[in-house]
């Protein structure tokens, strides 16, 4: 019964607090969160083992302390740095469930390894379109129930959609929410926040409820995680070129800014399309990887991402199981069921 945890001590500290209205979150409350995750595993699950990312902070290990569930720490060689988050999700393929806290960006660095473990992803970053914000005491029942084996993993734990980047050298890339383009080639503070500069993007969903590129989308076309397509999108460099859409939406936390697309594409899932350079490459927000003039990338929406847990879908589940099973109810089994 093995549960893991990464915490990113870096998520929800970056720039945009400054460039942005951005939360900040810090470690202790990262901690705090830890805890309560932890209390809700305790409640249900007392032989349950955690295995912990020992970040620099000891936001795991601190939280820890007053457990009495067995504990240990994730060997592996951490710098300190992104990667550290996919080492700790390759050394948790084989745990029943992985708890996560931090952004788009950090949950894009656990999928890239994870495999098909399911993921409480639960928001401590900047951008949060993939992980949710969730009472971490439910989320720590919800990890409970799954490692205990109580809940259909497909039914409240399903595939969710990523996007795959292929090279001309066959090098390949991953993202889970959107692949940008901008020819804004300073790596500077990594998050894109000038729309004037963006050149195409190619997302996973569009949700106009969230922030950063997703909004963008999902101001002019909404897609959810349930939709088998995706969205790319054109985007305007100028005053005078002619554009088919124009929307306002929020690029950044308290930052809103009129965007103009020239195009808006449906993406279906498994179809590519290619797009050339002299732009910086975007992931998750973050700018990574320099596109040079006359090369290209091909770009394609799939349905392997991380299982997200759904963790209302757990404890319902668990609730009209418990119903049916401590009532003996032939009323409330059928409804169970």
């Amino acid at each position: 019964m093995d549960i893991g945890i990464i915490a990113n001590p870096a998520s929800g500290k970056d720039i945009r607090r400054l460039t942005a209205r951005a939360s900040v979150f810090d470690n202790q409350e990262k901690s705090a969160i830890v805890r309560r995750c932890i209390a809700g595993i305790e409640g249900l699950c007392q032989d349950a083992v955690i295995r912990y990312y020992p970040d620099s902070h000891h936001i795991a290990e601190a939280a820890l302390v007053q457990s009495n569930l067995r504990s240990e720490a994730i060997d592996g060689v951490f710098t300190g740095m992104a990667e550290d988050s996919t080492i700790a999700a390759h050394q948790l393929r084989d745990a029943d469930v992985v708890i996560s806290l931090g952004g788009d960006g950090t949950n894009r660095a656990i999928g890239k390894s994870l495999g098909e473990v399911p993921l409480i992803a639960l928001s401590t970053g900047t951008n949060n379109a993939f992980p949710v914000f969730c009472e971490a005491t439910t989320a720590g029942m919800a990890a409970a129930l799954i490692t205990m084996g109580v809940v259909p993993i497909e039914e409240v734990a399903p595939l969710t959609k990523a996007l795959h980047v292929t090279y001309e050298n066959d090098e390949s890339d991953f993202a889970l929410i959107d692949v940008v383009g901008t020819h804004d080639v300073f790596h500077g503070t990594r998050a894109i926040l000038d729309p004037t500069k963006f050149v195409f993007a190619v997302l996973s969903v569009a949700d106009p409820s969230k922030v950063g590129m997703t909004a963008i989308g999902g101001m002019s076309q909404v897609v959810s995680d349930e939709q088998d397509f995706g969205l790319a999108l054109s985007f305007s460099q100028s005053e005078a070129t002619n554009s088919a859409y124009e929307v306002h939406a929020p690029v950044a936390p308290g930052m809103v800014r009129r965007v103009r697309l020239t195009d808006v594409v449906k993406m279906r899932i498994g179809e590519s399309r290619e797009f050339s350079g002299g732009t910086m490459l975007a992931f998750d927000g973050e700018r990574e990887r320099i596109l040079k003039p006359g090369e290209s990338v091909s770009i394609c929406v799939r349905r392997d991402g991380p299982r997200r847990v759904d963790v209302k879908a757990c404890l319902e589940y668990a609730a009209r199981s418990n119903l049916a099973s401590c009532l003996g109810n032939e009323r409330v089994k059928k409804y169970a069921n």
